[in-house]
């Protein structure tokens, strides 16, 4: 087929067909292997010899390549049936959960993913159709990082096809869940990162340069690259949010800015359907609305019953807490605030690398204290005792880590701590003594 792709030959034909059919079958093979493995993954499978990893990868690379490349040429438009099995088996074998000796994310991202978004790459067989095949990966990498996230979180309803995602950083539900989450996406993507920074320098700057914003957006490839983007964003804003500030430097602004606006459009959007579909069903088919006893206590006094009262109004938060990770922290007593405090020094004074996840989960933690408003709450004495506990804390080490997102963090913990010491400052000088 690669050899005599613009023959449509019987023989041709019969080849391409084939080659469907065979990557219908490695994609399920794979798939069974990992299903089985999933269901043992401390012990794995017994004698199991490796039979999808780095070696099959460096096989197929070829081939995948040249399939991947298909779906964007209108020419060959009746083989996109290839490069759609060739995304399938891709994904397959990026599985958050393979067999530890079949592993083979790198091979994948140096052998396919790489050549095929290098901005010099000399693996486009159409210079013209270069944005589109890029575009393309991005969808494929996206689509990886929200099945790693889907697979982390079980209990997590997503879609790594792009679907509206209900997922404001403000939603009642357990924060440990929220952290990873995060923890994932950011795992993943750092697998990834430089088939995303490929994406972003071949598709998103060239566009920034020559428009300047994205108003009136047009160009399906760019659209589809924001919406691969997008896809993570909706499941994990923190992780997308710093991998593009390290990855795409100044030009990381005006895309971020739009993934937050669209994000926001989404869940006004999902708002207004939940209203909608709330107002129904006090409706009768005949239109006439159905109202409910408004019970306000009894006749001793007595509140109502808690499950049957309005929900409290949403809190607004100051602009910099839009991107929060985690909902705000509300500490209710001093006692509370300095055992949360110091946990939070403990997991920032652990140097492990392993456990670099607990203290960026440590820093997200401060930041939410704070948008939680741990300064004004308390009290004089909170305040002191907060920014005491900053000093003792490692903060310098983490601008020093090697990690992006750390660094990031930690940043993100100095806006939030000048922005909510701003006028305390100035009545108490002891505030402003240097952290």
């Amino acid at each position: 087929i690669m050899a005599s792709s613009q023959s449509h030959s019987d023989d041709i034909c019969f080849l391409q067909s084939l080659a469907e059919l065979s990557l219908q079958c490695l994609s399920r093979l794979v798939q069974l292997r990992n299903e089985t493995f999933d269901k043992n993954p401390t012990k794995g499978i017994p004698g199991l010899a490796p039979i999808f990893g780095e070696e099959f990868v460096e096989e197929i690379a070829a081939p995948m390549k040249f399939f991947l490349q298909l779906e964007p040429n209108i020419v060959e438009a009746d083989l996109m049936e290839l490069s759609l099995g060739a995304s399938e088996l891709i994904l397959n074998l990026m599985h958050p959960h393979r067999p530890r000796n079949e592993a083979c994310v790198p091979s994948i991202r140096d052998d396919i993913l790489i050549p095929l978004t290098s901005p010099e790459s000399s693996h486009i067989r159409v210079v013209e159709s270069r944005g589109r095949t890029v575009a393309m990966i991005a969808e494929l990498a996206s689509k990886s990082v929200v099945m790693a996230v889907e697979h982390t979180v079980p209990n997590y309803a997503g879609s790594a096809g792009g679907a509206v995602i209900n997922t404001s950083a403000f939603a009642v539900e357990d924060e440990e869940l929220a952290m990873k989450r995060e923890t994932a996406a950011l795992s993943r993507m750092q697998d990834v990162r430089d088939v995303f920074q490929n994406v972003g320098k071949v598709v998103l700057v060239p566009f920034l340069k020559e428009r300047g914003n994205f108003d009136a957006l047009e160009e399906e490839t760019t659209r589809r690259v924001l919406h691969a983007f997008l896809a993570i964003f909706d499941i994990a804003p923190f992780a997308m949010e710093s991998q593009l500030e390290t990855l795409l430097d100044d030009h990381a602004a005006p895309i971020i800015d739009y993934l937050k606006m669209n994000c926001r459009e989404r869940r006004l959007e999902q708002e207004e359907k939940k209203q909608q579909n709330s107002n129904s069903r006090n409706h009768g088919e005949t239109g006439h609305e159905i109202f409910e006893t408004s019970y306000e206590g009894d006749e001793f006094g007595n509140s109502p019953d808690p499950l049957h009262q309005p929900p409290a109004p949403p809190v607004q938060l100051p602009p910099i807490y839009q991107t929060i990770p985690k909902p705000p922290a509300m500490i209710t007593s001093i006692r509370q605030l300095e055992s949360t405090l110091d946990s939070i020094t403990a997991n920032l004074e652990n140097q492990d690398p392993e456990l670099w996840d607990e203290r960026l989960a440590a820093l997200v933690d401060v930041e939410c204290l704070l948008a939680g408003g741990v300064s004004s709450t308390l009290g004089v004495e909170a305040r002191h005792l907060f920014i005491e506990k900053i000093r003792k804390m490692p903060m310098t080490d983490q601008f020093q880590d090697l990690r992006s997102q750390i660094t990031n963090q930690a940043c993100r913990v100095i806006v939030a701590l000048s922005y909510e010491y701003r006028e305390y400052v100035g009545e108490d000088g002891s505030l402003g003594v240097a952290v």
